[in-house]
């Protein structure tokens, strides 16, 4: 039986998305106190993961003011945390429209092309909003994750997460990532394919090792997801990106 107990089981992380305290609130808030009334309240709905009240007033406030670009973001948050992946990217194109130097926009239709199996239009809008804003310094995290998510590609994962620890040591993920980078580069370690009943955490976790067999643990708990009932995968560790 394997326990996910070592440091991939806090590099290896998967949530949908946690809107807690993401991007937007730390990006938006200065903007967002300047709106309307039903736009506050919209937020504020949002924050508390009343989704469907957030929903019907920022669809009232577009009405009333169909150039609030925040409201489009919100918006497409919401049906990204409903997995509505392709209305999600329609509205985080319409707050592009508003704003084009949305860098969180371009990194949030990133995020939902990965979740369409769409590796390389996903690394584009990753790296888009990385030139728009250099403080998005996980967008490189991100654009490793899919080179090995998606694509299984040691190479491009290795340089992606390399770039990443150098523009930001302050991570305090640094040694983990780090680490799960040195097993990448061992020769020996061969990322499993796609369908392979061995997944690539397991892979990192046993150091490449391949298992005929192996039993999964939900052992996620005090991780602050545990709702969840999977374990944890490389997803989204930057998920929120409090640091911005």
């Amino acid at each position: 039986m394997i326990k996910f107990k070592t440091i991939f089981f806090t590099v290896i992380a998967a949530v949908l998305l946690t809107l807690n305290s993401g991007i937007l609130s730390a990006q938006n808030s200065a903007a967002t106190a300047k709106q309307s009334e039903t736009f506050k309240k919209a937020v504020k709905y949002f924050f508390q993961k009343k989704f469907d009240m957030a929903e019907l007033l920022l669809q009232q406030e577009l009405k009333e003011n169909p150039e609030n670009q925040l409201a489009y973001s919100y918006l497409g948050d919401i049906f990204f945390e409903r997995k509505q992946y392709d209305t999600a990217i329609t509205l985080y194109k319409k707050a592009i429209d508003l704003n084009p130097d949305s860098a969180e926009d371009n990194f949030r239709i990133g995020q939902a092309y990965y979740y369409k199996n769409l590796p390389n239009v996903a690394i584009n809008h990753f790296f888009a909003a990385y030139n728009k804003n250099s403080q998005f310094k996980y967008a490189y995290y991100h654009v490793g994750l899919t080179y090995l998510m998606l694509l299984r590609d040691k190479k491009g994962t290795i340089e992606n997460w390399e770039t990443y620890l150098k523009i930001a040591p302050e991570d305090p993920q640094y040694e983990k990532i780090k680490r799960v980078i040195e097993l990448l580069k061992d020769p020996n370690f061969i990322i499993p394919p796609v369908g392979s009943d061995i997944s690539i955490e397991e892979a990192l976790h046993l150091g490449g090792e391949v298992l005929t067999t192996t039993e999964r643990t939900n052992d996620d708990k005090g991780a602050g997801h545990e709702d969840k009932k999977t374990v944890k995968k490389v997803e989204d560790i930057y998920r929120d990106d409090d640091d911005l």
